[in-house]
């Protein structure tokens, strides 16, 4: 009788089928960046009374980080291109930590805003090379599950991290959640500079140009404009979210409401694959932006008890982040061959949508309460979806004339991707 080979695994399988333990150490990484990503608008109304400026100007600190950030991520990615990115990626943990920990020091408004745009430029050189530095740590089959759990970092801190920093100030201070934040890169920064990366070697850099040349195409560009308009009514809403709650519900302590919020998000993230996997990128995007309207076109009704707010913010955090794979699909659908480039900008115009929303919430704060930018969320999530069905018709059209095969094939000349080798 033949024998069964047992299923043991060799020393060395066993070593490829684990996770490097520092992607965890990235993704703690990225859970202190989405943390301070989220941390103001919890604690924005402390900031603006310790610091003596309206919650409309304290909200400038959100597009501030969220301009710099937007701006700036296609930006630095060619200026470093070619410095070693090991070294960057960990200087930049550290920078980012020192500059929250500006953030927590800052005597006045006009210095916590500079130290919020440091704060936005280190992030945005930190968290790509972390998406590339893991995918780089781990065996070709456990790529897409290293990222994932690099990206999974800044989703949990709309969960757990930025109702944490906000409980954090509510009970020590708005400048102590700075300094969690802190505590919590610095704690990324050191453990990885101990164990240290790996070098990588890249074989060709895409230049600015080639980055953003696809904005100049109509079909590209009117793609992304939505997502533009979506994040900016979220974000418009969002980020004067502690201001609305204490008036609506005539509490002070907000920190365990935020948890509704980030608990749908996570599960928007988690189904947003799901949903766009079964019904395609344009029902799910048109039916998103309809229901968007309507939550925040009624969020002054709906956040008058407790009970009724947990349901709304958690219904909110859901919307918002279900939209977010579909119109990943859709871009990918629209630009198939510059896939790289199309979702980095498309990265970047979700910053910009956020940095847009706090800025004309803040100055639409000084005609109206902050009770009423639900209504004038909804109008810009409106406007996002009269902007998709234009983006539908026109890629529609460029597809008939066959535009949109001669913009893959102009830009698939100037497109390269990274190559990242690891040492033996």
């Amino acid at each position: 009788m033949s024998q069964v080979a047992p299923h043991h695994l060799t020393t060395e399988q066993k070593q490829q089928s684990r996770i490097d333990p520092r992607i965890f150490l990235l993704t703690l990484g990225t859970f202190a960046l989405g943390t301070d990503a989220f941390v103001v608008a919890g604690v924005l109304p402390m900031i603006a009374k310790e610091t003596g400026v309206t919650e409309g100007l304290a909200g400038q600190l959100v597009t501030v980080f969220s301009l710099t950030y937007g701006l700036g991520a296609p930006l630095l990615a060619a200026i470093i291109g070619r410095w070693p990115r090991n070294r960057v990626l960990i200087a930049a943990l550290g920078l980012f930590g020192l500059a929250n920990l500006g953030s927590a020091l800052a005597p006045s408004y006009l210095l916590l805003l500079i130290s919020r745009i440091l704060v936005g430029c280190f992030a945005a050189v930190y968290t790509p090379l972390a998406y590339t530095t893991a995918t780089a740590l781990a065996p070709a089959e456990k790529r897409g599950q290293a990222l994932s759990l690099v990206v999974v970092g800044i989703t949990v801190a709309t969960a757990i991290g930025s109702p944490l920093g906000t409980w954090v100030g509510e009970h020590y201070g708005w400048r102590f959640s700075f300094v969690l934040i802190t505590v919590l890169a610095g704690i990324a920064f050191l453990a990885l500079l101990l164990c240290g990366l790996p070098k990588e070697r890249v074989q060709s850099v895409l230049p600015l140009k080639a980055r953003l040349a696809p904005i100049a195409h109509p079909v590209v560009a009117l793609a992304l404009l939505p997502a533009l308009f979506w994040n900016l009514g979220a974000f418009l809403v969002y980020t004067y979210i502690a201001p609305l709650l204490q008036q609506n519900l005539h509490i002070l302590d907000i920190s365990g409401l935020l948890v509704a919020y980030g608990l749908g998000a996570v599960g928007g993230t988690l189904s947003g694959g799901r949903l766009a996997d079964r019904f395609g990128a344009q029902r799910p995007i048109i039916t998103l932006l309809i229901v968007l309207s309507i939550v925040e076109a009624i969020l002054v009704f709906t956040t008058t008890s407790l009970l009724s707010t947990l349901v709304t913010l958690f219904i909110f955090g859901l919307l918002t982040s279900l939209i977010f794979i579909p119109q990943q699909h859709r871009l990918l659908s629209v630009a198939p061959e510059h896939a790289n480039v199309i979702l980095a900008l498309n990265n970047s115009t979700f910053y910009l949508g956020i940095a847009a929303g706090a800025a004309i919430g803040g100055v639409a704060l000084r005609t109206v309460a902050v009770t009423q930018l639900g209504w004038l969320g909804a109008a810009f999530m409106l406007l996002a979806l009269l902007a998709f069905f234009l983006s539908i018709y026109y890629t529609r059209t460029a597809r008939a004339r066959g535009l949109s095969k001669s913009v893959d094939q102009e830009q698939a000349s100037q497109e390269k991707e990274e190559v990242f080798i690891l040492p033996e």
